[in-house]
């Protein structure tokens, strides 16, 4: 299943859903499925479970309208109708609604492959055909979790939700304010908080305790202060929420079922990473994603080998809009950060004085220089950066700016991938390829680039979800930091 996450499945041509409906019924020698024998079209059992399932396809963040069929004149014309329409929910079911870079040209996942009329006779076969296409919704636990979420939100909605909280003077613990009372009341409504037999308008431990849990599922400093980012968070309609739900369900049809039992996995909405070995979470740290104008990519890939005390070279991109200023300004911006300047991108450009270089004469269109960093304290990739080479030189690294790991959205980057504890990662994935950890520290003590080759590559999946719903079950929601929730409800057409 990893293969229709991973880039060798990119590009693979979708039959025609009427080319296997007609397949369908040719092997079956044209004998009825899901309608009764006799003159007049009437659904068998069969029928009438798949009918069933169609209708309650918004359980699964599906619209029944997609998949509605309309009365037919013959018994046969109703069968291929009830067919035609099962294939296009079961496709949706399991490939989603849309393939990916339809939604958002910086996803590079593709639809799964469905056999269409494998399933369909699946679920014409079946003994129990309700059971059966159950069954067939993603076996992601992440999805199941979010689709009993989704039942609880969608819930909410009918009790109209929850009110909106005004703005005001942040509201710290220990506070008097008429305000309280409402963020009580919402807390409540999520479940965060117990209402109190006897509640008051003073802020206090209870409270406090339940607000910093909303803050810590929410991505938010938990400082326990309700300030303007909390009360913006508390006041998200409970539709938004709803439609938040369906988005990240639509994302997890785009993914395999099993991530692979060892990998590494990054949301770059909630800024984490995630390492897993043989099916458990071993290691969690804090990443800084690229800024909005430089949004890392959506795709996955195999970690091939680790460098250690590695040089930088510059991207020509970077080294003109960020670092040609700085130069500029500082003549001797090179010389302390361990920059080298060459002529040019040859193996034997020679290297030049950064000092003899005019580089006011230098911008966009004219800039030959290839900038180096060499290894050491100030190298932007710290002391290990993680390979999995792509088109898009986007890679995981350490970074000398721990600052950033401080805040609580941290897209900082120009791109890449920045780690909060890259050391820990480093002896985690060797000891996972059977290979001594200790290394690390030897080897970084040498002061030498050094590339550690993995005997088994491992898979890693950068990917966007702004909800889910942890191991623990605590339900997290993430902002839309990159616009990507408002893309993919465009192209789905809500």
């Amino acid at each position: 299943m990893l293969a229709a996450f991973l880039p060798s499945a990119a590009g693979a041509q979708e039959p025609d859903p009427a080319a296997v409906v007609e397949a369908f019924h040719t092997a079956r020698a044209n004998a009825r499925v899901w309608v009764e024998d006799g003159p007049e079209p009437a659904l068998s059992a069969a029928g009438r479970a798949v009918r069933q399932a169609l209708q309650d396809a918004d359980r699964e963040g599906l619209s029944p309208a997609d998949y509605d069929f309309p009365a037919a004149a013959t018994p046969q014309a109703l069968d291929r109708a009830v067919t035609a329409a099962l294939l296009a929910y079961l496709t949706d079911l399991q490939a989603g609604r849309i393939a990916p870079r339809k939604a958002d040209p910086d996803l590079f996942v593709y639809r799964r492959e469905v056999d269409g009329e494998r399933l369909l006779q699946t679920v014409a076969d079946a003994s129990d055909p309700a059971r059966t296409l159950a069954d067939l919704a993603p076996a992601n636990p992440v999805y199941r979790r979010l689709r009993r979420l989704l039942l609880e939100y969608r819930g909410l909605v009918e009790t109209s939700g929850w009110g909106t909280l005004p703005g005001g003077e942040p509201l710290k613990p220990g506070m008097t304010d008429a305000r309280v009372g409402m963020v009580r009341r919402r807390l409540a409504a999520t479940g965060d908080l117990t209402m109190p037999a006897d509640p008051t308008d003073r802020y206090d431990e209870t409270l406090e305790v339940a607000v910093r849990a909303f803050q810590r599922r929410h991505g938010l400093d938990a400082d326990g202060a309700i300030g303007k980012r909390t009360v913006a968070a508390l006041n998200v309609p409970v539709e938004q929420r709803v439609r938040q739900i369906e988005l990240n369900m639509e994302r997890f049809r785009w993914m395999p079922d099993e991530f692979g039992d060892d990998h590494v996995f990054v949301n770059l909405a909630g800024f984490e990473l995630d390492y897993v070995r043989q099916g458990v979470t071993r290691l969690s740290m804090r990443v800084v994603v690229g800024r909005q104008y430089r949004e890392t990519p959506v795709f996955s890939d195999r970690i091939r080998y680790m460098e250690f005390n590695p040089t930088w070279t510059v991207p020509p991109k970077i080294a003109i809009q960020d670092l040609l200023p700085k130069i500029r300004k500082d003549p001797g911006f090179l010389s302390a950060g361990g920059y080298e300047v060459y002529a040019g991108w040859s193996d034997d450009a020679p290297q030049m004085a950064a000092g003899s270089i005019d580089w006011t004469a230098f911008g966009k269109d004219r800039f030959p220089f290839r900038l180096r960093q060499t290894p050491g304290k100030k190298n932007a990739l710290g002391r290990v950066k993680f390979m999995f080479p792509n088109r898009f030189d986007i890679y995981l690294h350490d970074t000398p700016a721990r600052e950033h790991f401080r805040r609580s959205v941290r897209t900082y980057s120009s791109g890449c991938i920045r780690l909060e504890k890259p050391l820990a990662l480093a002896e985690a994935l060797l000891r996972g390829d059977r290979q001594d950890p200790a290394q690390v520290d030897d080897i970084i003590g040498a002061g030498q680039t050094t590339r550690v080759s993995l005997a088994t590559p491992i898979p890693v999946h950068l990917t966007y979800l702004t909800a889910w719903i942890g191991e623990g079950g605590t339900v997290e929601f993430r902002e839309d930091v990159y616009g990507r929730d408002a893309l993919l409800a465009e192209a789905l057409g809500s």
